[in-house]
């Protein structure tokens, strides 16, 4: 569970600054007074500003004495009183100001977080909701609501409010921070729950393969997906998802074999032809590999790879002219850095055995192009 003085310190600068901004915009433009609470309303907000919070609690005490129905001035006071640790009267002059103007920005967020530090959660998270009905986009508002609801050990609540804060600043690094917190805890609370309810299904296998496969350790995600499939012998999508870990460790017949299986359980499936193609093309029979790539062409495989890998193994087989029709076309079709390099270089082969010197010396610069503008090449 997060700390809740650290992140009170986390987001106590940026409220305030937020607030001193409302408060700013209240104060009169011309040098005429329009409300008696104006002057101290002015000092509060300087001496908030500089640090000084007791002399801005004076000033605040003073722009209520002068205008007892202001709710700026209760705002200001709460504010100053929140800072000062003075929970209990901060809690009572933010309440006096929303009961004054229901509709002022940030005072139910401020009796939030000094619900929060006295550890009143669910009052504090009532009161962040209100808020987020007045200003559905306040990025601090939504915040601190996901802070809170984590630290009422409630990750999965926090998740949504956190979501859409950083979906209105993505760049916000506290927010993004609380964001991965939030589902990080919300992941492990629902593994735990899984596990618990039976620690040998299949979905608590899967689940654990698809974190061991997340954390770049595919031998692990083996075991755990073999464990799956030994609860679970007729599911395709798991004698998919281990042969792609078989991939990875190179492992291409143990591969071929559970993609084959994944085409007993399901004819025509376009990720198995795919992957069985690729694999004979690379390291097999390309016959056989090219046979697989035309029928997943028909499947609807994904495209660009599908195409260039139907060119290479083409290409393997000497029939160049239709090989260039194929890494052509995987280059029209949105590849990755990875195909669009490897198309263009299989080109260039491919051009030279057809005497296309021009279209031949057209793809090796492009392919020089596009090494000196990208990062080492990693394959899909």
């Amino acid at each position: 569970m997060p700390n809740s003085r650290q992140d009170l310190h986390s987001f106590r600068g940026l409220t305030i600054k937020a607030a001193l901004i409302l408060l700013a915009a209240r104060l009169p433009i011309s040098a005429q007074v329009a409300d008696p609470a104006d002057p101290w309303m002015n000092q509060g907000a300087t001496a908030m500003r500089q640090g000084n919070i007791p002399e801005a609690e004076q000033d605040f005490q003073r722009a209520v004495t002068a205008s007892p129905r202001d709710a700026d001035a209760y705002l200001g006071l709460g504010m100053a009183q929140l800072r000062e640790g003075k929970l209990d009267t901060a809690v009572q002059s933010l309440t006096r100001a929303s009961a004054l103007k229901p509709t002022i920005p940030s005072a139910h967020m401020f009796r939030g977080i000094a619900l929060f530090q006295m550890n009143s959660i669910d009052a504090a998270v009532d009161q962040l909701k209100e808020e987020i009905k007045l200003q559905p986009k306040d990025i601090e508002a939504l915040t601190w609501l996901g802070v809170i609801e984590i630290q009422a050990g409630r990750p999965e609540d926090a998740c949504g409010p956190l979501d859409q804060a950083a979906k209105l600043n993505p760049a916000d690094q506290n927010v993004l921070f609380y964001q991965v917190r939030a589902h990080t805890l919300a992941a492990q609370w629902a593994f735990r729950s899984l596990y618990n309810i039976n620690p040998d299904s299949w979905y608590v296998h899967r689940a654990q393969a698809e974190i061991d496969s997340e954390a770049h350790q595919p031998d692990k995600a083996i075991e755990e997906y073999k464990a799956a499939i030994k609860a679970r012998p007729g599911d395709a999508d798991l004698y998919e998802a281990l042969a792609d870990e078989e991939q990875k460790v190179g492992h291409p017949l143990d591969a071929t074999n559970d993609y084959q299986t994944v085409l007993t359980l399901h004819p025509n499936d376009p990720i198995a032809l795919f992957n069985l193609g690729k694999i004979q093309v690379e390291t097999g029979d390309p016959t056989q590999g090219v046979a697989y790539l035309r029928q997943a062409v028909e499947a609807h495989a994904a495209p660009a790879p599908t195409d260039f890998y139907l060119g290479l193994g083409l290409s393997k087989l000497g029939q160049n002219e239709e090989a260039a029709t194929w890494l052509e076309r995987a280059l029209t079709n949105s590849p990755s850095e990875f195909i669009r390099q490897s198309a263009y270089y299989e080109l260039v082969r491919v051009y030279q055995k057809l005497g296309r010197k021009d279209d031949s010396q057209r793809a090796l610069e492009e392919l020089k192009k596009l090494k000196a503008q990208s990062s080492p090449r990693v394959q899909p």
